[in-house]
């Protein structure tokens, strides 16, 4: 080791950080109110589903990350794309949290809390930066996005990554967050601005299928696919106790969640089983999650 900090070690620990935050942030809003941290008042309907929403997605992804670091821990140039990745993400995380804004000022939290927020975010991009501004540092090849594709994981990999960009546009200009909302419900400022928060989660999303997209094998979109199935079944376990206050459009109401997900859950297992079936090679296959 040659420091305090030794960025010149083989371990991803950078990563394992950005995804172990993320993770703790997430797990850490299931079980508290943040309207009391924030406000100290308990949070009402609107501001409960963005809660567990923001805290789902937090969750979403930091099993991402973390899944797609041990993958390639032993990968250095997949380390260093994936690494850029979360660089990004961390630098977006990093101004959402200015505009947060500290209560003192006219923002949304506590002087304490702003700055432990911000200092989190820093101290990720600071050694982010410094993972992929290494000396000699490798960088894998693109793969060519349309080669290989068929009923397998890439193409539902890259379904995912589309399906997420268009998400994340909707989610920041093209939805208006109050209709998500049953009737009679308030989306009070704390609310939208979870929303918000939880658009730049969704990028952060992004940025993980994308890299999967461009820089993964078979065995590594594989992963990822299985890792989306055991997140989205958390996803609608934590949702499903509040989808009462969801409008009608979105439907998530009665057991329509349930078979959605049952839909989702087919689709990629038939991925995963035809993909291995019809591969051009198993070699990738057979080293899934070592």
């Amino acid at each position: 080791m040659g420091g305090l900090i030794d960025f010149n070690t083989t371990c991803p620990w950078q990563l394992y950080l950005f995804s172990f935050l993320h993770m703790l942030g997430g797990l850490f809003m299931f079980p508290i109110d943040v309207c009391k941290l924030f406000s100290g008042v308990p949070c009402i309907e609107s501001e409960i589903v963005m809660q567990r929403m923001m805290a789902v997605s937090m969750v979403y992804v930091g099993g991402l990350y973390s899944m797609l670091t041990y993958h390639n821990k032993d990968k250095p140039a997949k380390i260093t794309r994936l690494s850029n990745m979360a660089l990004n993400a961390a630098t977006a995380l990093l101004v959402s949290v200015v505009f947060i804004g500290n209560a003192k000022y006219g923002g949304f939290e506590r002087s304490w809390m702003h700055m432990g927020d911000m200092w989190t975010a820093l101290i990720l991009v600071f050694v982010l930066a410094g993972r992929v501004s290494q000396t000699d540092v490798e960088w894998a090849q693109k793969n060519p996005v349309k080669e290989g594709l068929g009923v397998n994981c890439k193409s539902l990999v890259l379904l995912f990554t589309v399906l997420t960009m268009g998400k994340f546009l909707a989610f920041a200009d093209f939805i208006d967050p109050s209709k998500l909302m049953a009737e009679g419900l308030e989306m009070t400022a704390f609310a939208a601005w979870t929303w918000r928060f939880i658009t730049v989660l969704i990028l952060e999303a992004f940025l993980a299928m994308f890299f999967t997209l461009l820089f993964e094998d078979e065995s590594g979109q594989e992963l990822v696919v299985k890792t989306i199935i055991a997140l989205t079944l958390l996803a609608a376990g934590v949702i499903y106790p509040v989808q009462h206050y969801f409008s009608d459009w979105m439907g998530l109401s009665g057991n329509v969640l349930w078979i959605r997900i049952g839909v989702m859950i087919a689709v990629c297992l038939a991925a995963i089983v035809v993909g291995r079936r019809t591969g051009p090679t198993r070699e990738g296959y057979e080293s899934v999650g070592k």
